[in-house]
């Protein structure tokens, strides 16, 4: 495992958390945490949503500056974190069915299991004389800020002056908000976290039950971060939260999402504009206020794209899922008015069939509002029965081949609009790509989030920052495009 020629004592570390009491003693191995940690390799694995990979890119750099190496095989690594989600039950499958892969692949590791399905994981009952694997450790959501101290928390002495001993002073924010900060990103387009927890509960979420309360980052330091990481070369920043509707609620004094929007472009579009720009995650339509549209309209560093978590469009449904304060009208009036300021717009929805007590009246009320809206892409997922939510006991049930065919008729419809979408966009004459080649292909997606690649490769993959180019062909996977010198 770990040589390290100076080693402190070494203690099993206690999360207090409310895991059934079976599973409260979360730190199973006894590994010696150093001050001087050169040598270990870390592997991170992340499911989910893209705040659990801004949280994993986190405590990526905060092992790297312990002393820690990232690998790419399992079977090298010493440490493995699984960041999980637990949005659906295929989520919390697959977190389960990753620890017992790794544990397979890396019998000697020191497996950590943190995020959304960690509680589930530790209340799960498996099948008698199953086969399956238990990680070394259990860190809550909760309590994932305390990896940042290094994959072994336990106690140390800190007044040595050590790297490893500063960073163990890790603490959360005043207000509670998760100490994560990042300075790069595995990807070409950074994540900003900005708020995190939910409190409104959806009658099919298991979020508010996985998640911390909701908490907002004070403005200063999303200001200081997103700087950072446009210095440091990135184009395009995606703006993210649990729920960025909540934003500003716990501490007034940072106001609303729009106040911190409209503080974000302020202070960077004198330097940026033009050479970074902001991307929104997902916005609810009861956001699309007067104050919201105002600051869409005159933010000079925002994409022209809103990804707006609708869930459905009949008025009964979004009842019944806890989600009536807002109709699809609102967002249709909203688009209205927003079309002024951004004639060409991309926009996106989060949608769920087969929610208990879904007729087809409720279906055909779905179809009609995608026909009639400017989508130009939707997720479209099918309702997943989800264990301790409300709506897991609503009657009646919709059965799972109704839900995936509904589903199913519901993607073709967007699918339509979509390529109706990017037909249109060969009518511009220009549109502005943030190019990804990590892969070593030349593609990225526009200001209208629509994926694109060159015509060439040749003199594009070294380039970064927001390209000019010209649509020239549509294929299958979105716009081809020309680089304008």
């Amino acid at each position: 495992m770990i040589a390290a020629p100076q080693k402190i004592k070494a203690v099993v570390f206690l999360i207090r958390t409310t895991l059934p009491s079976e599973s409260r003693l979360v730190n199973m191995s006894r590994l010696p945490y150093t001050t001087h940690m050169n040598g270990w390799k870390f592997l991170l694995v992340t499911f989910g949503c893209k705040v659990n990979q801004y949280e994993t890119q986190s405590v990526r750099e905060a092992w790297t500056r312990l002393g820690g190496t990232e690998c790419e095989k399992s079977a090298e690594a010493d440490v493995i974190l699984v960041n999980s989600c637990a949005i659906t039950g295929k989520g919390e499958r697959d977190a389960r069915n990753a620890v017992f892969r790794l544990r397979r692949e890396a019998p000697d590791a020191h497996i950590i299991l943190t995020g959304c399905a960690t509680r589930l994981f530790a209340a799960f009952t498996p099948r008698k004389d199953a086969v399956w694997a238990k990680p070394d450790m259990l860190v809550p959501q909760e309590e994932k800020w305390r990896l940042l101290k290094g994959p072994w928390p336990v106690e140390t002495d800190e007044s040595d002056g050590s790297e490893a001993s500063r960073s163990l002073r890790i603490t959360q924010g005043e207000n509670g908000f998760p100490p994560f900060s990042i300075a790069a990103f595995k990807r070409a387009r950074p994540v900003l976290k900005v708020q995190d927890g939910c409190a409104h509960r959806c009658t099919y979420c298991i979020v508010p039950n996985t998640r911390t309360t909701p908490s907002s980052r004070e403005p200063g330091e999303a200001v200081a971060e997103a700087r950072r990481l446009f210095t440091a070369g990135y184009a395009e920043i995606m703006i993210s939260g649990i729920n960025l509707n909540q934003y500003g609620r716990d501490d007034a004094r940072f106001g609303d999402f729009w106040d911190l929007l409209r503080r974000l472009d302020s202070e960077l579009a004198p330097e940026f504009a033009g050479m970074g720009r902001f991307r929104i995650s997902s916005l609810e339509p009861s956001q699309l206020t007067a104050k919201g549209l105002e600051t869409l309209a005159s933010c000079r560093m925002l994409c022209p794209h809103l990804h707006i978590s609708l869930q459905h469009a009949s008025q009964a449904v979004l009842k019944r899922m806890g989600r009536g304060h807002y109709t699809t009208e609102d967002l249709t009036n909203a688009l209205i008015r927003l079309k002024r300021h951004w004639p060409v717009m991309g926009l996106g929805c989060d949608l769920l069939m087969g929610f208990p007590g879904e007729t087809e009246a409720d279906v055909a009320t779905m179809l009609q509002f995608i026909a009639q809206t400017p989508l130009s892409y939707a997720h479209v997922f099918p309702y997943s029965q989800r264990p301790g939510t409300p709506a897991a006991d609503f009657s009646p049930q919709v059965p799972k081949r109704e839900r995936l065919e509904r589903a199913r008729r519901v993607r073709e419809a967007v699918a339509e609009k979509r390529a109706a979408f990017w037909q249109a966009q060969l009518s511009l004459d220009t549109v502005a790509v943030v190019a990804d080649a990590a892969d070593g292909k030349s593609h990225g997606v526009n200001e209208y989030y629509v994926p694109c690649r060159f015509e060439q490769a040749d003199g594009v993959r070294e380039r970064r920052g927001i390209l000019q180019a010209r649509p020239i062909a549509l294929t299958e996977k979105g716009l081809t495009v020309r680089p304008i010198d």
